[in-house]
């Protein structure tokens, strides 16, 4: 069996610089990777990943939690957690919680048994006594993106929730709608507080606070479509827009509002939330906030990373969304 010293001789390197193209490939030069992996190639070695895991008490395991893996939303997010876990030499195990906090537990218990180097939270559905326990204890490295709490200070990947919702308000403002409602994701989260208020902020800035109507959903189709049928139905005070907080729920209102007769976007205008694929493919295209969710997933890795490696990192980091217009959106009335 070939041994790491031979791959050392053959790329014309130590066995440390081998070892470390092999675990921190980040830290070793594009140069010095290719050799070493024509090296490897050469004298047919395989690095004993067990074995190097149990030398340093590390499992090369990250464990990434999702509040609902059916949800496209968190595909490229996934995409770009691998992307930089593989780079590093990690693998990603995918925990789906289903919005269930009792099911994150079995996967935190993975920390102290040294089968995963790490978490990283997409969700804030978990028990807080796990997330504040892990907090304590700084060998157990945690990451938030997307989610987060707004009271207990973990390192965390997010978008300016609340910023993004003014501009999709003061949007549909600018076209001349006055009558807008909004259907949230769970009541509670705080992302949808974020978003919440600066539907609320926008509306009392221009004094249409007195128009709001907000229906509480859980991000996914159904509940778009549900609660679109429950703001659409009633003849009176229907609204000429609706900002939804995710994409899904924005299709579910498409639905809702042809099953009711009603013309998009002349009849009623729908801005959606997050632009996953699917929402440049609705007819009419989907008009919504673009979250940097490659990005994301890349940065929240790179920050947990930090944290294994007990470097210096940047906690707190907030990422820039974007308006996306398309044609689920236009004056009251005609476009």
């Amino acid at each position: 069996m070939s041994t790491i010293k031979e791959v050392a001789s053959v790329a014309g390197c130590s066995t440390a610089t081998v070892s470390r193209a092999l675990a921190t490939p980040e830290k070793v030069s594009e140069a010095t990777r290719a050799r070493v992996a024509r090296a490897i190639a050469q004298v047919g070695y395989t690095p004993n990943g067990a074995a190097r895991s149990l030398r340093r008490r590390e499992s090369k395991t990250i464990v990434t939690l999702l509040p609902d893996i059916s949800n496209p939303f968190f595909s490229e997010i996934i995409n770009g957690i691998e992307e930089v876990a593989h780079q590093a030499g990690y693998q990603i195990l995918i925990g789906d919680c289903e919005r269930d906090p009792g099911r994150a537990e079995a996967y935190f218990d993975l920390l102290p048994a040294n089968q995963a180097d790490g978490v990283l939270l997409l969700t804030a559905d978990v028990p807080r006594t796990l997330v504040e326990s892990a907090c304590r204890q700084a060998r157990f490295p945690l990451v938030m993106a997307c989610e987060f709490f707004s009271d207990i200070d973990l390192p965390t990947v997010t978008v300016d929730n609340y910023r993004a919702a003014c501009q999709a308000i003061d949007y549909l403002i600018s076209l001349g709608h006055r009558y807008i409602a909004t259907i949230s994701g769970p009541a509670n989260n705080p992302i949808c507080l974020e978003r919440e208020r600066g539907y609320r902020d926008t509306l009392t800035a221009h004094d249409l606070l007195n128009t709001a109507r907000t229906q509480a959903g859980d991000f996914g189709v159904h509940s778009g479509y549900a609660q679109g049928l429950e703001l659409l139905t009633p003849s009176r005070h229907r609204p000429t827009a609706i900002f939804c907080h995710s994409d899904e729920m924005a299709i579910g209102v498409l639905k809702a509002a042809r099953q009711l007769g009603l013309a998009i976007p002349k009849d009623l205008s729908i801005v959606g939330f997050d632009n996953i694929r699917l929402s440049e493919y609705c007819d009419p295209e989907l008009t919504t906030i673009s979250q940097p969710r490659p990005d994301i997933g890349q940065k929240a890795m790179q920050l947990l990373l930090g944290l294994i490696r007990d470097e210096p990192v940047e906690r707190q980091q907030v990422l820039e969304t974007r308006l996306i217009v398309r044609q689920s959106t236009a004056r009251p009335g005609g476009i």
